[in-house]
């Protein structure tokens, strides 16, 4: 009975890349590129392989397509049983799953190849290419080098690394040299300026600006002037046709539904990840599971469209709005 189930295991993951086992985990398949490895001396094709997400456990109905429910139920209460027993679950040609001390269920790969195009393909052996280089007889031989002339290339060397040092050393001395020179000539320049700023004539302080005289204007006698019409407010007519107030917008609080969680510290870690990015988060407990996800208000469905693609941009795709003002909607 199970190797139905399995069978269609391969095909979905083969035909549409996904497919989830409820309340367990969604087997996911992995592009990887084509590898040349010059150390085994092979070269493989572009391949795909199965990888496990434990955190994406709602059903997707891929399986229910294929298979029987009763057929389903029996393959997933036998999986967990052997799961919460400690031994390993084995799916033949995907790959293996048991549950580590601490709880958590793993996933290891058998490293078939889930891409159609390259299914089948084997690896092609390889070797690097070495150019091997024939010796030409006809080629003049070069000419031996005198011993005396080696000598003197060798002292050539060990001089001309003292050379270099000296000439560092020069040039430090200049750059010191140059710095003191600049040093004082700025310090001159500071006396002088200050030397011309002591010189200043007594005569010239505490001497006022001179400024310059107001022209006074005439006198007015108070009752000559006469304030001017204030203004008239509100002056067009009052018609039946007056535009009414705006309405008033209602808030509508939605639910955007994440995941569904069995253990309590992945249910606190995801929404601690909710609250450091600013979202609200919800969680309602599901049976022997948690749903986690984000409680949204908004006024109009294009605001609520929004944050669902910011949701399931940040953390998944299959992420969808569960709750509408209390009432339930079905994921589309």
């Amino acid at each position: 009975m199970h190797s139905v189930v399995l069978t269609a295991l391969r095909s979905l993951l083969m035909e549409e890349g996904r497919v989830c086992l409820p309340g367990l985990g969604t087997l996911l398949v992995v592009e990887q590129p084509a590898l040349v490895s010059l150390i085994e001396g092979k070269a493989s094709a572009p391949a795909a392989r199965v990888g496990f997400n434990a955190n994406l456990v709602v059903d997707d109905g891929r399986l229910l397509r294929e298979v029987d429910r009763d057929a389903l139920e029996s393959f997933l209460q036998q999986t967990n049983q052997s799961l919460d027993a400690g031994r390993t679950v084995s799916l033949e040609g995907i790959g293996k799953l048991y549950r580590q001390p601490d709880g958590e269920l793993r996933f290891s790969g058998s490293g078939e190849n889930f891409r159609m195009e390259s299914f089948g393909l084997p690896a092609i052996p390889v070797r690097p290419i070495v150019r091997k280089e024939k010796p030409n007889p006809d080629a003049p031989k070069p000419d031996p080098v005198p011993v005396r002339k080696m000598k003197e290339s060798k002292l050539g060397r060990r001089y001309g690394g003292y050379a270099w040092y000296a000439a560092a050393g020069l040039g430090v001395l200049a750059v010191i040299f140059l710095l003191f020179r600049l040093a004082g000539t700025l310090s001159s320049e500071l006396s002088t300026e200050a030397r011309d700023r002591a010189e200043v004539p007594r005569e010239r302080l505490n001497v006022s600006p001179s400024r310059p005289e107001r022209r006074r204007e005439p006198a007015v006698d108070a009752g000559e002037v006469s304030p001017a019409p204030p203004p008239r407010l509100n002056t067009a007519p009052l018609t039946e046709t007056a535009p009414a107030a705006a309405a008033t917008t209602e808030n509508n609080v939605a639910v955007i539904a994440i995941g569904l969680f069995g253990r309590q510290r992945n249910v606190d870690k995801q929404t601690r990840r909710l609250e450091e990015a600013g979202y609200t988060p919800y969680t309602d407990r599901e049976g022997r599971n948690t749903r986690v996800g984000v409680q949204v208000e908004y006024t109009d469905e294009a605001e609520l469209r929004r944050v669902l693609r910011e949701v399931q941009a940040r953390y998944t795709e299959d992420a969808y709005v569960m709750r509408v003002n209390g009432e339930e909607r079905r994921p589309q």
